[in-house]
């Protein structure tokens, strides 16, 4: 409608396909992940130039166009201190599970692990004066408990009555990833999210526990279950790297 009114639209596009069932009039399509259309923060040269990028659609009088963005974020951007990037990561983290070790055996290096971070997140949420933690109204380490038990037996009782399992079961991990998220990059130095993101899944234990939880999920009988486990719990990114 803006466009039949005179108003030429343009817009960034963060999933491709979507952009291409949608025909938007103009569109840039950027390699970036969900939730930082412009790349990444304190980078405002990069950003200025996908913001040019976007404009330049302005060129085109007729649509639909799409257009791929040519450059991914850059590896990193690095603050002040010369030598504080990267990953600083001095928590004494529990030894990664066997890839056979029995559930139980996952579950209790889980609770091990997030009491670890138990300090760097305080210091997080003092530094910030928030936390994205507690949506599911669990403690960390109560989230910790519920998904160990989980692992072990889908038939766990939920923690909470006033919603659905499923949907609690999809609170407890997303608190998890959040709760680890923000105590590692309390942390000094300086990681790009995609760092932070495969150092969660890689060399956590609480990985290891998402990938056996996606297992578990895409091979139960509860139909929420399993859409969490094909959807939900781990990104695609981590599934199939070279997409």
């Amino acid at each position: 409608m803006l466009e039949e009114d005179g108003l030429a639209t343009t817009q960034i596009s963060l999933i491709r396909i979507h952009t291409e069932r949608i025909q938007p009039p103009r569109a840039l399509w950027v390699p970036f992940e969900l939730g930082r259309p412009f790349g990444v923060p304190s980078d405002p040269d990069f950003q200025k130039q996908v913001l040019a990028a976007t404009f330049a659609l302005f060129g085109s009088e007729h649509g639909p166009v799409l257009v791929d963005y040519p450059e991914d974020v850059p590896d990193s951007v690095s603050k002040p201190e010369p030598d504080a990037t990267g990953m600083v990561c001095p928590i004494d983290l529990p030894t990664l599970p066997d890839p056979d070790a029995p559930k139980s055996e996952i579950g209790q290096a889980l609770m091990k692990e997030a009491n670890s971070l138990a300090p760097w997140y305080d210091l997080a949420v003092r530094n910030r004066a928030r936390t994205t933690v507690g949506a599911s109204g669990l403690s960390p380490d109560a989230a910790a408990r519920y998904l160990a038990a989980f692992l072990e037996d889908q038939a766990t009782p939920a923690p909470r009555d006033d919603i659905p399992a499923g949907r609690v079961l999809k609170l407890v991990y997303e608190d998890l990833k959040a709760y680890y998220t923000e105590a590692i990059t309390a942390q000094p130095g300086s990681a790009t999210s995609k760092q932070v993101e495969d150092w969660l899944f890689k060399e956590t234990v609480l990985g290891k526990a998402l990938w056996t939880l996606r297992d578990v999920c895409r091979s139960s009988n509860d139909e929420y279950h399993r859409y969490l486990g094909r959807n939900s719990i781990v990104p695609d990114r981590q599934i199939n790297p070279s997409t």
